[in-house]
């Protein structure tokens, strides 16, 4: 067995978050050591503490998008002191940090890139590359982030190993719709608000189903920096009594059982676990195709894919899954069958074997450096 230490940014709500917090449970059952470090904690410690997962705040607040020296200093001395044999970090700021620690340790450092990362700026792809040429093993979530790891960050093919994430059983009972929702198509999104997520394209498409299905019910159930802006533009698009802001929601999987569409209309992705949480519900998916969504399900098979930051292109995709019962349907059975093809046991048995191989090349380095 091993002993491993996972890091990553915080433990808020969010895709990579929720993706390493199941993935250090899963390891956790099958007899692993294992700990998570982070800048700062958050709802999702309450997971761990339940696995046996060790929690390290490392920070007084949270560190993100930023190469950071105090969160490089502050996991080290954890890293040396936990004799961990992997330590696997996630997202921008904890692989800069998790790179930084582990020089001149035994640990094998793995690293996974969740997104394509475009707010990175010269400094911050400088900062990325030497961790990723400091990594004894690369993941990559989709191809997209592979090509990217190629193309922006110089890092050679055979380094990188794309292993999409995966949802773990659902263990929640869906959510009962509220009696305002009661008989009406309910269409959602659930995402970070930030502009990545291209949450202002979901609303512009709303207000224009709404002229063709004056009975649809919008929601949007998360929270972030754009939060206001957004529910100002709502009020300009006239959307009052068709669209809920539900802000952050703990049983947003159950939540997205209950919609006729789940609609993503990110301008940039990674790969987004709230995909696979929908195909599992059986529920249509109307995506952007941009980063990973294209690995994830097939067009016009699993869901419907459309052309990103065109908020016709959504709504036209939108009213063909609510005004067309054949095709709903047809997606409905692709999507659970779509689901089924990659399971959260097969993921971690991937990740596992990276760190196996890892392992076992960096001892065979070490005692070829002894003889």
């Amino acid at each position: 067995m091993l002993n491993v230490l996972q890091v990553v940014d915080s433990l808020g709500p969010g895709g990579a978050e929720r993706h390493v917090v199941d993935l250090a449970v899963a390891l956790r059952r099958r007899g692993h050591a294992v700990a998570l470090a982070c800048s700062v904690g958050g709802p999702l410690a309450r997971e761990l503490a339940a696995a046996d997962v060790a929690v390290h705040q490392l920070m007084p607040a949270l560190v993100k998008r930023r190469a950071c020296p105090e969160f490089a200093a502050r996991l080290r001395p954890l890293v040396h002191a936990g004799h961990f044999d992997v330590v696997h970090a996630h997202i921008h700021a904890s692989a800069v940090a998790a790179a930084r620690a582990t020089e001149g340790t035994p640990a094998v450092l793995v690293l996974t890139e969740h997104t394509e990362a475009p707010w990175r700026g010269p400094l911050d792809r400088w900062f990325a590359a030497s961790s990723y040429r400091r990594a004894d093993a690369l993941l990559a979530v989709s191809t997209a982030v592979a090509r990217m790891l190629r193309e922006v960050l110089d890092v050679p093919p055979t380094r990188v190993r794309v292993v999409p994430p995966a949802i773990t059983p659902a263990q929640v009972p869906p959510t009962r719709r509220p009696e305002r929702w009661l008989g009406r198509p309910l269409v959602g999104r659930v995402c970070r608000l930030q502009p990545e997520k291209g949450v202002e394209v979901f609303l512009r498409a709303a207000a224009l189903v709404r002229r063709h299905v004056p009975d649809v019910q919008f929601v949007v159930a998360g929270e972030g920096p754009m939060a206001g802006q957004l529910r100002v533009l709502s009020e300009d698009l006239h959307l009052r009594g068709a669209l809920e802001f539900l802000g952050h929601r703990h049983d947003a999987r159950a939540l997205i059982g209950t919609l006729e569409v789940m609609a993503l209309s990110s301008l940039s992705e990674g790969s987004p676990l709230v995909v696979p949480e929908a195909l599992a519900a059986g529920v249509p998916v109307v995506c952007s195709a941009v980063g990973g969504v294209p690995d994830q399900f097939r067009d016009g098979v699993e869901g419907l894919l459309v052309s990103p930051d065109h908020p016709a292109d959504l709504a036209a995709a939108v009213m063909r899954v609510l005004l067309e019962p054949d095709l709903a349907a047809r997606l409905r059975r692709g999507a659970l069958h779509r689901a089924s093809a990659w399971p959260h046991e097969r993921m971690v048995d991937e990740v596992e074997e990276v760190y196996t191989r890892a392992v076992a090349r960096a001892a065979v380095t070490r005692v070829s450096a002894r003889a």
